[in-house]
Order: C-alpha cells, then structure tokens, then sequence
C-alpha cells in the first residue's frame, strides 16, 4: 500500500470520483453471471462462477480471457456480438435486483457537506451506468458521469479518470477516487489522483496500489483529506 493519504495535500481536494460496479452498486455478480448465459447460450460452454480475473476489466478483456481459457473462438463481427448480448442479456437479468453498496449514501453526503463536486468513473457503457444508477435511485446524485467513449481507454489506462476530472473542471490531484479493482486502482494512480480501495470485490492483498484499504464505508471520513 502506497500510504500518500494523510491529512494535508499539494492542492486542497475538490472532488470524490467513484467507480459504479462494486463501489456505488452491487452489481458485479450479476454483471459477470450474464457472461454465463451468454457463453452457455453461443458455445454450450459452463464458464463457472470464478469470475476474478474478469471482475474490473473490460468486456473485451472478458471476451479474450474466455476464449483461451476454453479454446474458443469467433470472428470480430462475433466478439461485438457478444459483447452486446451480455450488455442486453445483464440488463435483462439485474432489473429490480440492484442494491446499493452499503453505506454508500453516507459517502456521497460526506462529499456534499465537504463542498466536493462528485462524478462516476467507469470502464461500462453510459447506458449500463445510467441503468445501475436509476436502479438504486441514484441518477441524480452525481455532477458527471464518464464511462466507455469512442477514443477513451478503459481501466487500467488512465484515460476514464482524467475525463472524469474534466467533465467536474478539477485537477485530477484534486480528485480522491474510490475504486474496488487492481485495474481502477491503477488507472486512477495513473491519472495521479489520491487512491482508496474498498474490499467489496477483492481482498486486500490484491488492492495494495491504493493509498488506503477499507472493508466498509462505515470506516471513512472524508473530512480528514480536507
């Protein structure tokens, strides 16, 4: 662990960014389990329900993982295909079953009484990130929302960050991030923003790159970073 988080900054922060999956909502099951209808339904393959080395990373990535953990493969034009029906197939399957992460909503009005603009940083759609949120009735919460885009890289590259801070007009110094992947939490190191993990889809030895570990957002005060 990096342990750069203390109670005095370069630049006073200005802004919360969160990741949506894992973070603001408890979706990853569900979201990783639609690539067990899809892989079943295309190829008749049992994928299992080991989902580590997907869980932070792009479809793409989920795309390429199983097919050489299985042999498979597919044209371009089928790998797009795929990667759509899992979109389709998880906004079929997750619709009423979202919750949000607990202890959420105590973080977002610690940001609000600090004065922090706050945004949303996925490596997902616009789409499944409007859904998730509209899901727990949370699509008014936020300042921005930056997701996959034409031309932006997805985590771990830093690229959904920084247009984060862009979309909130802030330095992404200013910006303390809350991740629950090895890939966020690296893209947001990259993006040279202050770094905190939570343990809601990784154990601790995994999350190491981050400033702080919590298993809760019961044990946050954001105050402390002002």
């Amino acid at each position: 662990m990096r342990n750069h988080l203390s109670s005095s900054f370069d630049k006073p922060i200005k802004a919360l960014i969160l990741d949506c999956d894992g973070v603001i909502v408890d979706s990853e099951p569900l979201s990783c389990g639609a690539w067990n209808i899809v892989f079943e339904q295309e190829y008749g393959v049992d994928i299992g329900t080991n989902y580590e080395e997907i869980l932070g990373g792009t479809s793409r990535a989920s795309v390429d993982y199983y097919f050489k953990t299985f042999n498979l493969s597919g044209t371009e034009e089928k790998i797009q295909y795929l990667m759509r029906l899992k979109d389709e197939v998880y906004l079929e399957i997750a619709e009423n079953k979202l919750k949000r992460v607990s202890g959420i909503d105590l973080i977002i009005k610690q940001a609000r009484d600090l004065k922090w603009k706050i945004g949303v940083a996925s490596s997902g759609t616009l789409k499944k990130i409007t859904f998730n949120l509209q899901q727990v009735s949370l699509e008014n919460e936020f300042d921005s929302i930056a997701g996959a885009e034409p031309g932006i890289r997805s985590k771990p590259f830093p690229d959904i960050f920084l247009n984060a801070a862009e979309k909130l007009n802030v330095s992404p110094s200013e910006c303390v991030a809350i991740e629950d992947a090895p890939h966020g939490i690296s893209a947001a190191n990259q993006a040279g923003m202050h770094v905190i993990a939570i343990t809601t889809s990784f154990p601790r030895k995994k999350l190491e790159e981050a400033d702080l570990i919590i298993d809760s957002f019961s044990e946050l005060d954001l105050s402390r970073f002002c």
